[in-house]
């Protein structure tokens, strides 16, 4: 089976830098998965966007916290879906005071032809990503977002969304991962975003980790073509 990443960044992703192809091309059916550990060179926040984030806390998946210099780790396991397609578990761990968790499950969809971001332990908020290889860097941005209750996904439009960007590369020089993300609404301007350097590596999979990652997502369904 394809690697999620691989099979959104599609024709481009041969040109991507060897060590990233190597980390985001994690299979699943691998008895390993990737481990980052590294600090935050900077965690963003704006003050306007201060509830927003402190909701997000609620499912693990934004904090209010910021800072300069933040120790952090994050774990990927690629799997298969309840419906047979490929998907990546992401759970990153911040060192701020107190420590907080950002984890999202992104999968295959096969609906809207592209990854499908589910954020949270239980993902009420969903969002389709877009991946393109750009210099040797992985590029991600943020299209359609929805809200899920009650089953039903509501689409997200204009003051309600977010205009979403992440790069993530290697730097040679440093011998080492760099990324750089960032979230923006147009009525409160930032609302999240970090900047930092990582080194990676790959270790035997923690499937009880991964289970639990998941656990609140069992039987949820993807937004389909028309949502």
């Amino acid at each position: 089976m394809t690697g999620l990443f691989e099979r959104a960044v599609g024709e481009g992703w041969e040109t991507l830098h060897p060590r990233v192809r190597e980390r985001y091309g994690l299979e699943a059916g691998e008895d390993r998965e990737a481990i980052g550990v590294g600090r935050m060179d900077e965690l963003d926040r704006n003050s306007l966007a201060t509830p927003i984030r402190w909701l997000g806390t609620l499912d693990d998946f934004l904090f209010p916290e910021g800072g300069t210099d933040v120790p952090f780790s994050i774990v990927t396991a690629a799997f298969v879906d309840d419906a047979g397609n490929e998907a990546l578990a992401l759970h990153r761990t911040f060192e701020t005071d107190p420590p907080r968790e950002f984890v999202d499950t992104l999968r295959w969809n096969p609906a809207r032809g592209c990854i499908t971001d589910l954020f949270g332990r239980r993902g009420h908020v969903a969002a389709d990503l877009h991946l393109r290889a750009d210099d040797g860097a992985l590029a991600l941005s943020i299209g359609t977002q929805w809200l899920r209750a009650g089953g039903r996904y509501v689409a997200l439009h204009g003051p309600l969304s977010v205009d979403g960007r992440l790069r993530d590369w290697y730097d040679d020089e440093r011998d080492r991962f760099r990324v750089a993300a960032e979230l923006t609404n147009p009525l409160v301007g930032t609302v999240f975003g970090y900047t930092g350097g990582f080194e990676s590596d790959f270790r035997a999979i923690d499937r009880d980790v991964a289970a639990r990652t998941r656990s609140g997502l069992d039987g949820v369904d993807l937004p389909g073509e028309n949502a």
